[in-house]
């Protein structure tokens, strides 16, 4: 059986042959093109073509000769805008289930909608609306005035609503004429995030609706074969890569492209003694996404969300900063480039390091000591990844880099702006994947979980 797996990237389009024989699962051909952003369907058959080595690959197909399964996260992925009560618990629970589906948070919001906010949304309308808020029979005025608001409002978008069951009812009468979708609350109590139904909801809504106007219609049409959002298959092979392997129980994956960068754990999140979490349980895996932090249509911006550490870096050479800068401005409008000089490759690694130390401060938990009646605790906010002792480094830049440093970068500092201590890991081993085949084998993982998970670990360069 041959299986054959393209992955859509903001930049790059990766497609992978695999043979399958038994329990054995072996690449026979590996390719890369640009991405056709104007029409995601033509870069696509290109890199199928080519993989296969065939004028017309659509014949393979629909004789069942090869297996296709695909996934996207090109024109900025899936874009979900949170809305819940407290930051801390019902938007926290939110945001969590947007990214294990593979989104990415356009916007958030907490409390009550405001005007601003309403037109916020207007302005910039999201891919989805995940509307949520208080636990079953819990609080209703913020929800029912937040669904007021919205009925009111030009929003044009899919809004799924997962909150307080006690006012779905008039959830759904108040938002009838909208595009409304409603499934279990996310947040029933909490000590039990109920994630399951939003996140399908999510993904069915980015089948069936999301796909239309981005060529990948077109795909659908041709191949009969629907896609999955990018991060959504690398997040389930990371559950199965932690299921399959005791040695790989806990681990980080650093996923970074041209416009994002993706990190996932997988941590049992046991607290230390004497300390309180505070918010709610997080899930065993975790994904988060910084849109703002990526190597090609992100650098720019990359660069003026670290300013602080990128005047440290520069702090004795000004002139060689405003050169980074002006490398950051020609990655953006050429990001299929690649460094040429000693220079460009440094500026490069800076820019790297700087992606994968503050999306891994993010994804991170923090911990600081409080004063109780009963004497002084550590207030945990997140997970605690001290104990992890394998990180994985994936995605374009990572995968092609054999000799950047992470363990400078992974964390560049102990405490954050606030005091607090980042629960990063201090020791572990660096694994790379050197081929970029983990998002290739996260579609194997759709047909042959436990396989591509082994072929996974397999395949890393350590």
């Amino acid at each position: 059986m041959q299986i054959v797996s393209v992955d859509i990237g903001s930049t790059w389009t990766k497609a992978a042959l695999f043979a399958r024989e038994g329990d054995a699962l072996t690449l026979v051909n590996h390719v890369l093109t640009p991405t056709t952003t104007y029409h995601l369907a033509d870069g696509f058959f290109a890199s199928l073509n080519q993989v296969l080595n065939v004028a017309d690959a659509r014949p393979l197909l629909k004789s069942g000769e090869v297996q296709l399964k695909y996934s996207s996260s090109a024109k900025g992925g899936l874009a979900v805008a949170a809305m819940g009560l407290v930051p801390s618990i019902t938007l926290e629970s939110a945001k969590v289930t947007a990214h294990s589906a593979g989104a990415k948070i356009a916007q958030y919001y907490a409390y009550k909608l405001n005007r601003h906010d309403i037109q916020a949304l207007e302005n910039s309308p999201p891919d989805i609306l995940l509307f949520t808020g208080g636990t079953d029979g819990g609080e209703e005025s913020y929800g029912l005035a937040n669904a007021r608001a919205l009925a009111n409002s030009n929003l044009d978008c899919a809004i799924i609503y997962a909150g307080n069951r006690d006012i779905q009812d008039e959830v759904q009468a108040i938002l009838g004429h909208k595009d409304l979708t409603t499934v279990d609350n996310i947040l029933p109590d909490l000590d039990h995030p109920n994630p399951y139904a939003a996140r399908q909801a999510i993904c069915d809504l980015f089948l069936s609706r999301i796909v239309k106007g981005k060529g990948l219609d077109v795909i659908v049409g041709e191949t009969g074969e629907e896609p999955m959002p990018t991060p959504w298959t690398v997040y389930e092979l990371v559950k199965a890569i932690s299921d399959i392997d005791s040695a790989w129980k806990e681990f980080m994956l650093i996923d970074m492209g041209g416009a994002t960068t993706d990190v996932y754990s997988a941590c049992a999140n046991m607290l230390s003694p004497d300390t309180v979490l505070h918010g709610v349980p997080e899930p065993f895996v975790k994904r988060t996404v910084e849109g703002d932090l990526g190597m090609r249509v992100s650098a720019l911006v990359v660069g003026e969300s670290t300013q602080e550490m990128v005047n440290v870096v520069f702090a004795q050479q000004p002139e060689r900063q405003e050169a980074f800068y002006g490398y950051l401005r020609h990655l953006v409008s050429h990001p299929d480039y690649l460094p040429r000089s000693d220079e460009e490759k440094f500026f490069d690694a800076l820019l790297a390091g700087l992606c994968v130390g503050y999306a891994s401060e993010r994804h991170a938990g923090t911990k600081k000591q409080v004063c109780t009646c009963v004497g002084n605790v550590d207030l945990q906010m997140g997970r605690d990844l001290t104990t992890v002792r394998k990180v994985v480094g994936s995605g374009g830049w990572l995968s092609r880099a054999s000799q950047f440093d992470i363990h400078r970068w992974l964390k560049y500092r102990e405490l954050d702006d606030d005091g607090r201590r980042i629960l990063l890991p201090g020791q572990f081993d660096y694994y790379r994947d050197s081929k970029g085949l983990l998002p290739l084998l996260a579609n194997v993982a759709r047909l042959y979980p436990q396989l591509a998970a082994r072929t996974s670990i397999q395949c890393l360069t350590l």
